[in-house]
């Protein structure tokens, strides 16, 4: 209940701050484990997209923000778990994969720290956390683009991407997804048009 009244509350006084434009959010399943990977510009990313998406979203987000005095009270209303950057958290990956087998969706920001890039078209190296979670949930990768050009923010939300086969080896299997999905953000990330 918390979540939604949080969301709601988004809806309303984040466009007082920003244009916000949404493209493509029809593409997240309805039902079903999700991942959505994004790319990660600003602190408001995670704000972003929950607002783009028509289903709850649970995130995994760095230990340090929970330590942010307003920030830290509110990630967990936004259905966010801590995760200690550098370190084989296995209890985050845990809580991780409980939420994609439970059907639920989950945000990943796969650069692993925001980009400092201005011009917002080039990615960082892909953590491979996001292919390894949902390949061993079984879940939908989808997507997720946001550009920053001032107050005006887009979101485009891509595609379900097609995963490999099995294969025997796992490290073989996540680099193709890693591969596939850092082609399809980079692709989605065009330059916006000056205003």
């Amino acid at each position: 209940m918390l979540y939604v009244l949080v969301v709601a509350a988004f809806r309303l006084l984040v466009p007082l701050i920003f244009q916000i434009h949404i493209e493509g959010n029809g593409h997240i399943p309805k039902e079903g484990a999700v991942v959505l990977a994004a790319n990660h510009k600003s602190l408001w990313d995670p704000i972003f997209v929950v607002m783009a998406s028509r289903r709850p979203v649970h995130f995994m987000a760095k230990e340090e923000l929970f330590k942010i005095p307003v920030l830290g009270r509110l990630l967990p209303y936004l259905k966010a778990f801590p995760v200690r950057r550098g370190d084989n958290d296995r209890t985050a990956i845990r809580q991780a994969l409980s939420v994609l087998r439970e059907g639920s969706v989950l945000g990943i920001f796969v650069e692993g720290t925001r980009n400092k890039d201005e011009e917002g078209g080039t990615l960082l190296p892909l953590k491979p956390g996001a292919a390894m979670l949902a390949s061993k949930a079984n879940a939908h990768i989808v997507p997720v683009a946001i550009q920053r050009m001032k107050r005006r923010i887009t979101i485009k939300i891509g595609q379900p991407l097609t995963l490999p086969p099995q294969l025997a080896e796992r490290k073989e299997r996540y680099e193709l997804i890693s591969k596939t999905l850092h082609e399809a953000l980079s692709q989605m990330l065009e330059p916006l048009p000056q205003v």
